[in-house]
């Protein structure tokens, strides 16, 4: 899809300075304009998506997460909360 918008944008570009008139010419210029952000924001898209991780982590990652953690140690100096009146 990135491809055919940017082969969109060109032809937009083509029939802007191929024409002498002003209803092609505000065709061609608008095409471009358009089909050229809509292939801009397709890349980036493919950029992003390329260098992102999985939303999932497997069983094994996990794992090695949890051993990570401390279980959490009762403190004999905190104090208690406090009353509900």
């Amino acid at each position: 899809m990135r491809w055919i918008l940017t082969a969109a944008a060109l032809l937009g570009l083509l029939i802007a300075m191929g024409t002498h008139s002003p209803g092609w010419l505000a065709f061609g210029v608008l095409l471009a304009l358009f089909c050229g952000i809509g292939a801009a924001f397709a890349f980036v898209d493919l950029q992003i998506q390329a260098s992102s991780r999985s939303e999932y982590m497997s069983p094994g990652e996990i794992e090695a997460l949890k051993a990570t953690l401390k279980p959490q140690q009762p403190d004999s100096n905190r104090l208690p909360p406090p009353a509900s009146p």
